[in-house]
C-alpha cells in the first residue's frame, strides 16, 4: 500500500503525493461504476453458488433427482435396478461418497466461503475513504474472485466427466443445481474483471507502448546500421562533434 502513490509523472509539481491523490481520485471516479457492478455481481455469484450447493437436482437419473450431497447415485429409488446384460440386479448403495464427489463438494464450499470473504473486501473498498486502501481492497477482492471462479470451473468440469464415465448411469440429464453452479462461476469471473479492470487496462497499455517503442527503436537501429559504416561508437562521436 505504501507504493500506491509512488509513480513517475511528467508534469512538474511541488507535491508529488498530492498529484498522486488527484490521479487516483480521477481513476476512482472513472472505474467506480465497474466497482459497483462488481459488488452486485458478487452478491449474485454467492446467491447462485449457495443455492446450487443446496439444490437437490444436480443430475436426474431415471427420472429421480439427485443432489450433490447424496451419498448414492445408483440407488435413487427403492425400485431402481441396474441392467447387467440379460439379468437385472437390485441396486446397491455405498455408504461413502466417491472421491470425485468429495472433491466437487470441497471446491464448491471453498469458492463459497472465500467468495464471501472477497465480498466483504469489495464492500470495504466501496465504504473506505482513503484511495490507496480502496484500490488495495478492490484488487485483493478481484484476485480472490478469480481463484473462486477457477475452483468452481474445475468442480463443474469434474462432475459431468465422472457422471459420464459411470457406466451404470445410462439414462440421466443434468438439473438446475448444475446450471446454478455455472451461473455463479460466470458472476465470479465478472466480479474479478470489474475489480481488477484498471490493472488490466494499465498493464495492457504498458505492454502495447513497450512493443511500439521497441519496434520503433529497432527500426532506428536498422536505419543507423544500414546508413553508415564503421563502429557505432565512432558514429555517435561524429554526431556529437557535429552538434
Amino acid at each position: 500500500m505504501k507504493n500506491f502513490l509512488k509513480f513517475k509523472t511528467q508534469e512538474p509539481t511541488t507535491d508529488p503525493r498530492k498529484f498522486g491523490e488527484e490521479f487516483y481520485l480521477r481513476e476512482a471516479r472513472l472505474w467506480r461504476p465497474f466497482r459497483l457492478f462488481g459488488v452486485c455481481a458478487t452478491v449474485a455469484a454467492l446467491l447462485f453458488i449457495s443455492t446450487g450447493i443446496a439444490n437437490g437436482r444436480w443430475v436426474v437419473i431415471r427420472g429421480h433427482p439427485v443432489g450433490i450431497w447424496d451419498s448414492c447415485y445408483n440407488n435413487v429409488s427403492a425400485t431402481a435396478t441396474i441392467a447387467a446384460g440379460s439379468n437385472t440386479e437390485p441396486a446397491t448403495c455405498e455408504d461413502k461418497k466417491p472421491y470425485w464427489q468429495n472433491a466437487v463438494l470441497g471446491l464448491m464450499m471453498f469458492a463459497a466461503s472465500f467468495g464471501a470473504l472477497a465480498a466483504v473486501l469489495s464492500i470495504c473498498g466501496v465504504l473506505t475513504t482513503p484511495l490507496p486502501k480502496k484500490i488495495y481492497y478492490y484488487h485483493s477482492a478481484g484476485e480472490i474472485f478469480l481463484i473462486c471462479a477457477l475452483s468452481t470451473t474445475v468442480a463443474l468440469i469434474i462432475f459431468p466427466v465422472a457422471i459420464e464415465h459411470d457406466l451404470k448411469l445410462l439414462s440421466h440429464h443434468y438439473g438446475t443445481g448444475y446450471g446454478l453452479g455455472w451461473g455463479g462461476t460466470i458472476f465470479f469471473f465478472a466480479a474479478a474483471l470489474c475489480m481488477s479492470l484498471d490493472d488490466i487496462v494499465r498493464e495492457s497499455s504498458t505492454s502495447i507502448c513497450c512493443t511500439l517503442c521497441m519496434g520503433s527503436s529497432n527500426q532506428n537501429q536498422c536505419r543507423r546500421g544500414g546508413g553508415g559504416r564503421g563502429h557505432p561508437l565512432g558514429h555517435h562521436q561524429t554526431e556529437l562533434q557535429q552538434v
